[in-house]
C-alpha cells in the first residue's frame, strides 16, 4: 500500500518459478489518509485555499507536513500533539489519538479490507493456506494495515525479512536483470513469473453492457474469443469498443482501444457472426482481432485487426461518445450470439 494505490496479491512460488494466482487493487492509499486527516483538522480547507495564492500555497504546506508528520507518528503512538499556525489567522492545536485517525479513515481500511477478502475469494483458498504475508509500501507501517492483515489471515506476525520500503524497488530491479540477460553465478537471477491480469478485459455489446472476454485473475499468455452478431438489418460495419474493468457498464470501467471492421454481409440482424478474438503474450502485450465468419464455417475470422488508442482525431477527450459521434452509433454494436473458449 503507497501514497495513491492498494495492490494484493497471491502468490504461489517454488524453485524460482512464482505464479500469480490472483491480484486486485484499487486507487486508495496514503494520499487519502492524508487528505482525509487534513480535512478533519480543517473542515473548511477547500474553501480557505480555494484562490491558490502563494500565501494559501504555504498555509497549505503547512497542514500538509503536519498532518503527515503525526500519521507517522501515530505508528508507533496512541496519541500525537497538533499544533500549527498555518500563518493566514488560522492555528490549530489538539491532541490526535490513534482510535480517531482510524475513524476518519473507516472507509478507506474497510476498502484495503474487502481487496484482501477479494483475493482470497478469487483464488478459493482459506486464510490458512497462506504461508507468508509480506507488506510492502509506506502504509505497512501503520498498525490499523498490519491489524486487518493478521486479523484476516489468522497469524500473529507479518513477514520481516524484507524492508516494505525497499521491496518495490528490489523487484522491479530484479525483473529488470532477468530482462536485460545478466548471468548470475549464484542462481539468483533464475526466475519467472507468470503473470494474471488484474482486470477483465472485453468489448462494449448489448447496448452499454461491458462483455468480458478475458476475466480477471487469467493466467498469461493467454488467448480467448467470443462471438457476436449485429444489431441491425444490413449493418455491414461495426465499432469495437475495448474495456478493462469489473462493472457492467462499459461507462464504469477504462477505454483501452478501438478498430472498426469492414464487409459484414448484408444479412438480417442475428445472422452475421463476428468472432472477437484477445490475445496476451508472455510480454503482457495486449492484441485484440475480429473478423466476419459466415454462419457454419469453420474458418478463423479474417482479416485480423488490432486495436488502436484513440487519437484527436477521433473526437475531443478520446471518449466513447467522441467516437460513437465521429463513426456513428449504428456501427454499434454487436451484440453476444454465443461463446467460444480456448
Amino acid at each position: 500500500m503507497g501514497a495513491g494505490y492498494c495492490d494484493v496479491a497471491i502468490t504461489a512460488t517454488s524453485g524460482g518459478v512464482s505464479q500469480i494466482k490472483a491480484l486486485a487493487g484499487s486507487t486508495v492509499g496514503g494520499e487519502d489518509l492524508l487528505q482525509n486527516l487534513m480535512h478533519q483538522f480543517l473542515p473548511n480547507m477547500d474553501d480557505l485555499f480555494s484562490s491558490h495564492g502563494i500565501e494559501e500555497i504555504k498555509s497549505m504546506g503547512l497542514l500538509r507536513v503536519a498532518t503527515q508528520d503525526a500519521i507517522h507518528k501515530l505508528s508507533s503512538d496512541m496519541s500525537v500533539p497538533i499544533d500549527v499556525d498555518l500563518g493566514n489567522g488560522t492555528k490549530i492545536s489538539k491532541v490526535l489519538g490513534r482510535v480517531e485517525f482510524e475513524e476518519v479513515n473507516k472507509e478507506v481500511f474497510e476498502k484495503c479490507e474487502a481487496l484482501i477478502k477479494r483475493c482470497l475469494h478469487a483464488t478459493k483458498l482459506e486464510a490458512e493456506d497462506v504461508h507468508d504475508v509480506i507488506v510492502v509500501g509506506g502504509c505497512s507501517y501503520i498498525p490499523k494495515v498490519r491489524n486487518i492483515l493478521t486479523s484476516i489471515c489468522k497469524r500473529e506476525e507479518l513477514y520481516s525479512g524484507m524492508n516494505p520500503l525497499e521491496a518495490a524497488v528490489r523487484g522491479a530491479a530484479l525483473e529488470g536483470a532477468v530482462a536485460s540477460g545478466i548471468s548470475d553465478p549464484f542462481g539468483n537471477l533464475d526466475l519467472l513469473t507468470i503473470q494474471a491480469t488484474p482486470l477483465s478485459i472485453g468489448i462494449q455489446a448489448d447496448g452499454s453492457n461491458f462483455i468480458p472476454i478475458i476475466r480477471q485473475n487469467t493466467t498469461t499468455p493467454a488467448r480467448k474469443e467470443q462471438i457476436f452478431t449485429t444489431v441491425h438489418d444490413n449493418q455491414a460495419e461495426a465499432l469495437i469498443l475495448v474495456y478493462e474493468g469489473e462493472e457492467k457498464t462499459v461507462e464504469e470501467n477504462h477505454l483501452l482501444g478501438f478498430f472498426k471492421i469492414r464487409g459484414i454481409p448484408p444479412l438480417p440482424k442475428g445472422v452475421p457472426e463476428i468472432n472477437v478474438s484477445m490475445d496476451i503474450d508472455a510480454c503482457n502485450v495486449l492484441r485484440v482481432f475480429a473478423g466476419v465468419m459466415m454462419p457454419g464455417a469453420q474458418n478463423l475470422p479474417t482479416p485480423f485487426m488490432e486495436v488502436r488508442m484513440p487519437t484527436v482525431d477521433d473526437g475531443h477527450g478520446w471518449s466513447a461518445q467522441a467516437l460513437h459521434k465521429t463513426y456513428g452509433s449504428t456501427l454499434g454494436l454487436v451484440t453476444v450470439l454465443k461463446k467460444t473458449q480456448h
